[in-house]
């Protein structure tokens, strides 16, 4: 009968203790808010006939693979606290890029090609895509190589920088939106004359 009320005690201890762990778990967990940074929307656009052109990677430097939004103070580099991006950048830039192009019946295929014989391919590589908090500003930088029948026909950098009006998560987010679809703009208009 002893050990039974010994088991019984321990029973409710066990559960008491679990239960005030799990409220203190769920108490301490930071809240997270989630942005996108392709918030463009897709045209609806008929097209008689696409030219492909074979995406043929977004390469992105290894700090910058995540959906974390990273900012330097000091060249001290810290992650803005709380806010995440619901994708990682290179996936929403890819985004940005197939909608922009496809306005101008440009349609880009990711790899594998699975047969499809192209011409033209373009490789995109992250150089910057950072909040400078003691400027004040954002910087998103990318070369771009477009090759066609096997020879480079046009390559470069694009760089675009603009001012951040408040160190603040909704101006900071609307800045980083705005400066990249208007590098991937940028892009297009010196890629779509050569079609």
């Amino acid at each position: 009968m002893k050990n039974i009320y010994k088991i019984l005690i321990l029973i409710f201890m066990i559960t008491f203790f679990s239960a005030c762990v799990s409220v203190n778990l769920k108490s301490e967990l930071p809240k997270i808010n989630y942005y996108k940074l392709d918030n463009t929307k897709a045209e609806s656009k008929v097209c008689g006939a696409y030219d492909l052109i074979g995406l043929v990677g977004i390469e992105i430097p290894s700090e910058y693979r995540n959906n974390k939004i990273l900012y330097s103070n000091n060249n001290k580099v810290s992650e803005l606290e709380g806010v995440h991006f619901i994708n990682d950048i290179s996936s929403e830039l890819e985004s940005m890029l197939i909608k922009e192009f496809h306005k101008n019946c440009l349609k880009i295929i990711n790899p594998p090609f699975s047969g499809i014989k192209m011409e033209s391919y373009l490789k995109i590589k992250i150089l910057d895509f950072e909040v400078i908090k003691d400027k004040m500003e954002f910087t998103i930088s990318f070369s771009y190589q477009m090759t066609s029948k096997g020879q480079i026909w046009q390559s470069g950098i694009i760089t675009q920088t603009s001012e951040i009006k408040a160190f603040e998560e909704e101006v900071i987010i609307k800045t980083i939106q705005d400066t990249s679809i208007s590098s991937i703009k940028e892009l297009a208009n010196k890629l779509i004359p050569k079609y």
